[in-house]
């Protein structure tokens, strides 16, 4: 039965490819012509209607589309989907494998890999369960206070770490305090999703959203604090504000379980806080050290780049840079750790899975740009929003409010992947780089709706699942996440304003 529904989807998501490749016909003048000869000067002046480009159109907008479809059914086939898809674009001749390999963008991956093995050296430090300790020791049985400093956790160690770690030792958290409190974890692990979420979007390590549109378009640490930081921020204190006021009773069970099981939460404290070794206590604090260290470093990198350049005599550049910080703070981690088990750490640190997964993404997305589809997707998407009203402020609205929709039920990663060769051709038409914060905005944000919109999503959910035996709600998800949602995009296009009318993004 699971066989036929995968071929009855692959079938169907050709049968749309083959409609949207062959019927959206692109005009030689205007802003179609100009995004005609931006894709003819790649292809070496191929014409985008000729029968070799529409098959290859079709194979690869087909292929990647069955990936995202099957994607939606079941996640445990993403590595095995982007293999084979990547494999059939090459052995069908739709696109030459060098310009595969070339197409990855391979900063980005040493930076991935560096950012993940550092986050596991200060997991087994324990540096985010000494943070989270002292949260609970700070809220003195508050539960909004509780609510409030648990989301900051989640909020900061997804903004400077990444969503997965975050969202990873923060779940780890809430269900040891479900399991002392005895209360269902389920509306408390929504609510740190979001906030994860929320903080991934402040800055470029926080999210892989992030780190690839930084890496492609060449935005900074220093834009990103400018231009996502502060609506980050605006974003989190409505979702904890809409949360304590859309569930309060859930706030009231949560204050009636802390005050009959104080003494649970003491023995949390004195375990993670109190009774602790000199020893390890100063590692943890050295790991905090540490982690602010970090967070500082990448948002001056773009200076150290210009340093570095000033005194070596040769261009140092800024991207290239960031990728390698991680493996400094790495380094500096030795007098904490034992240098022959760094190895050892790092290797079950990283998400080598997820890595191999963003490979293969990358390649099946400029599979789109290379056989024309991509194009197509992008004049559509001009053509409507200048249907709507003309201007560069509708093309922004429509672009984050439709990658923020999608992203709630495809893998905003794969969604963005795919967006962003359609807006390079856009950008090199009309110049407008402020085009790439949009699907920023849109697929983080939009992934907080459903349980399978984002990273973060999936591996809350998959443990939850895994500890209960019980199948998330979809129904208890959306009424917490749907109103947060919506605030969420509100904010973000009345913040899009402000900053596209002051020239800001």
């Amino acid at each position: 039965m699971r066989v036929l529904k995968i071929a009855l989807i692959l079938v169907l998501c050709f049968i749309l490819s083959f409609l949207v490749v062959v019927s959206v016909s692109i005009p030689s003048a205007g802003v179609g012509g100009e995004l005609r000869k931006a894709w003819e000067s790649v292809r070496g002046g191929v014409e985008i209607e000729s029968p070799s480009v529409i098959y290859e159109g079709v194979v690869s907008l087909g292929l990647f589309l069955f990936v995202i479809a099957v994607l939606t059914l079941d996640m445990r086939y993403r590595h095995f989907l982007a293999i084979l898809a990547v494999s059939a674009v090459v052995f069908m001749g739709v696109v030459p494998p060098q310009k595969l390999i070339e197409s990855v963008d391979w900063a980005l991956i040493v930076f991935l890999v560096g950012s993940m093995g550092f986050a596991a050296i200060l997991r087994k430090l324990g540096v985010f369960t000494y943070l989270a300790a002292h949260i609970v020791k700070i809220s003195k049985g508050r539960p909004l206070l509780l609510l409030t400093l648990l989301s900051v956790l989640a909020w900061f160690t997804a903004m400077v770490v990444d969503e997965v770690t975050s969202i990873v030792y923060v779940i780890m958290v809430v269900l040891e305090l479900s399991r002392i409190l005895r209360i269902d974890p389920d509306e408390l692990v929504i609510l740190v999703v979001l906030a994860t979420n929320t903080g991934s979007l402040a800055l470029p390590v926080g999210n892989p959203i992030g780190v690839y549109i930084a890496f492609t378009t060449g935005f900074t640490p220093r834009d990103f604090i400018l231009a996502a930081l502060p609506l980050s921020a605006i974003c989190f204190l409505a979702t904890v504000i809409l949360f304590s006021t859309l569930r309060v009773k859930y706030v009231r069970k949560l204050a009636l379980a802390i005050s009959s099981r104080s003494d649970m939460l003491e023995a949390f404290i004195t375990t993670k806080i109190v009774d602790v070794a000199p020893k390890e206590r100063n590692a943890r604090i050295y790991g905090v050290a540490l982690l602010l260290a970090f967070l500082g470093t990448i948002s001056i990198t773009p200076l150290l780049a210009e340093f570095l350049t000033s005194i070596s005599g040769f261009h140092v550049d800024s991207n290239s840079l960031l990728a390698l910080v991680p493996y400094l703070f790495i380094a500096l981690t030795l007098p904490v750790t034992e240098a022959p088990e760094l190895g050892e750490v790092i290797a079950k640190g990283v998400e080598w899975p997820s890595i191999t997964f963003f490979m293969f993404l990358f390649m099946l997305g400029y599979s789109l740009t290379w056989s024309g589809a991509m194009v197509k997707v992008a004049y559509g998407t001009i053509t409507l929003s200048q249907t709507i009203n003309p201007g560069l402020l509708s093309l922004f609205i429509v672009l984050m409010f439709s990658s923020a929709i999608l992203s709630a039920f495809l893998d905003n990663l794969s969604l963005v992947v795919a967006l962003v060769p359609a807006i390079e051709l856009v950008v090199g038409v009309t110049g407008a780089r402020e085009l790439f914060w949009s699907i920023l905005f849109g697929g983080v944000l939009g992934g907080n709706l459903t349980p399978i919109g984002s990273t973060a999503n999936i591996v809350a959910v998959s443990i939850l699942e895994r500890r209960r035996k019980v199948k998330t709600d979809w129904v208890k998800w959306l009424k917490i996440s749907l109103p947060v949602a919506v605030v969420h995009l509100i904010l973000t296009s009345a913040w899009s304003l402000v900053l596209l009318e002051h020239g800001l993004l």
